[in-house]
């Protein structure tokens, strides 16, 4: 990853057309050849507000107070990974078509064009709203390039991950068994089998009853 050169500049601002005019826009850092304006610092601020009340209503001040000092830094780190994604050439253009067509169909929508004006009604920004997600999606991607394409454990760190958890893989001794039902079919009595046999000669077949009549005779 490049070198990071980032540059604090509290309510430094961007070149305005003629003196006098307002301000277009205050830069609070530089990442290499991005920026970190202002508005993007407080957008950042008023999302996890949300998210912390969210999480847990009762202790969502608690929860800001903790997480406020970290958002200009986050912001750095996306910028950072961002431009990575430049370099990797992930676009994440796919995956927010895919994540803005499933929105659109869990809010019974029909097209795109009208979850865009959902999100007008609501005063969300749309082009910043698919910024968000298409940020968020290439930052997922180059840290899964990277920690995937990096992650390499051999055999005693294996052993001691299973060592330190050994407990939680350990399961009580069971039996499991498993049983298949098979029907036999009925098997005819010898007499009943010679009888249907078809290369069974005719006089195989024993004559008792006759014998016994010629005996009775004499």
């Amino acid at each position: 990853m490049k070198r990071l050169c980032v540059i604090l500049a509290a309510l430094a601002c961007l070149p305005t057309l003629a003196a006098g005019q307002q301000v277009v826009e205050e830069i609070i850092a530089r990442v290499n050849n991005q920026i970190v304006t202002l508005s993007e610092f407080e957008r950042s601020k008023d999302q996890l507000k949300d998210e912390v009340k969210q999480q847990d209503p009762n202790n969502a001040d608690k929860l800001y107070a903790e997480r406020e000092k970290d958002v200009l830094r986050d912001l750095i780190d996306q910028q950072l990974l961002l431009e990575k994604g430049h370099d990797l050439d992930i676009t994440g253009d796919t995956d927010l078509i895919k994540q803005l067509d499933q929105m659109r169909k869990e809010m019974k929508l029909d097209s795109l064009e009208d979850l865009e004006k959902e999100a007008t009604k609501q005063g969300v920004s749309w082009e910043d709203f698919r910024q968000n997600m298409r940020n968020k999606i290439v930052t997922q991607k180059v840290i899964g390039e990277e920690v995937g394409t990096h992650l390499s454990l051999g055999k005693d760190e294996e052993q001691q991950f299973y060592d330190e958890h050994k407990s939680e893989m350990e399961r009580p001794e069971a039996v499991r068994l498993s049983e298949i039902l098979i029907t036999p079919k009925p098997i005819a009595p010898p007499a009943a089998a010679a009888a249907t046999d078809p290369n069974t000669p005719a006089s195989s077949t024993p004559a008792q009853p006759a014998v016994d009549e010629a005996a009775r005779r004499r």
